[in-house]
């Protein structure tokens, strides 16, 4: 393995460990934050951070705007930040950290639904077996009536991955001509603006919090190290390695989530919960391998 290729791989397990933690982290600060609170400032700062960096390093220097681009990545971006991605704090809150990280990772078996539908890409063999094996495993997962879930948590987490779902579905159809970082930064920001006018229509909180050392670290984390430098990595490693391998970040998530909130949560998985875990992950694992084999 060359450096180069090395260096790749390296941003690429940076980026999975840290989409792995987001779950465990705010788990247990979601009794001084709402949901959606919390999902807007992670987003909100994120996008600034990446605005940042985008600027430091002059990759939106010749890039043109558009008004219907810039409603596109508002609209767009608002299906993964204030849709998506606040459903996953609610099932977060309602349900074990572990069971919505496993959920959330099995996105890609109703992006295979979508594409089919929206994008009218081909259903082959092989996207039947990875949809059948994702299926039985979520089945598993919501018969198993482990331990701190509940069935509205996992409604909560079904509702966050179809809505991811659809979100990845919309961007490979009207915003693929627009370069990874600046798409990120601008439907982060973007999406900011409605966030913020729901929020106060519900009345919620937006920057106002009791705050303590551990509730701002933890803030920081998820919107420094989760949502901004996770995303720049991620895109590092895509631009080095082949952009298939992106299908990792879902195959190794609820493992190493899984793991985490056992030693940081105490949440013990049962039986069921682990057999159905091996299906997800054995589901996107076929669609992982379909994409290597179509590349090499």
């Amino acid at each position: 393995m060359n450096s180069k290729k090395f260096l790749g791989w390296a941003y690429l397990f940076i980026t999975i460990f840290f989409f792995s933690t987001i779950e465990v982290a705010t788990k247990p600060f979601l009794n001084i934050f709402n949901p959606f609170q919390i999902t807007f400032l992670r987003f909100f700062i994120g996008g600034l951070f990446i605005l940042l960096y985008l600027f430091l390093t002059k990759q939106i220097k010749n890039f043109q705007f558009s008004f219907k681009n810039l409603m596109l990545m508002c609209f767009i971006g608002s299906l993964n930040s204030l849709l998506s991605m606040s459903l996953l704090q609610f099932s977060i809150k309602f349900s074990n950290a572990s069971t919505a990280a496993i959920l959330i990772s099995a996105n890609p078996i109703f992006v295979l639904i979508l594409a089919s539908i929206i994008l009218n890409e081909k259903i082959t063999l092989k996207k039947i077996i990875s949809l059948i094996v994702g299926i039985i495993g979520i089945i598993i997962i919501l018969l198993s009536n482990n331990t701190g879930d509940s069935y509205l948590g996992l409604l909560f987490g079904l509702l966050s991955t179809f809505s991811f779902a659809f979100y990845t579905v919309m961007v490979k159809r009207y915003l693929s001509n627009i370069p990874s970082n600046i798409f990120v930064a601008f439907s982060f920001l973007m999406s900011s603006i409605p966030f913020y006018i729901v929020l106060k229509i519900l009345k919620i909180p937006v920057f106002e919090f009791n705050g303590n050392f551990q509730i701002y670290l933890m803030l920081f984390y998820i919107s420094i190290f989760v949502t901004g430098i996770a995303y720049i990595t991620f895109f590092k490693a895509l631009t080095i390695l082949d952009a298939s391998l992106g299908s990792f970040s879902f195959l190794l998530k609820p493992v190493i989530s899984t793991i985490l909130a056992y030693y940081f949560l105490n949440e013990v998985p049962n039986k069921l919960k682990l057999i159905g875990t091996i299906f997800v992950v054995l589901s996107v694992g076929i669609l992982a391998l379909k994409f290597q084999q179509k590349n090499n």
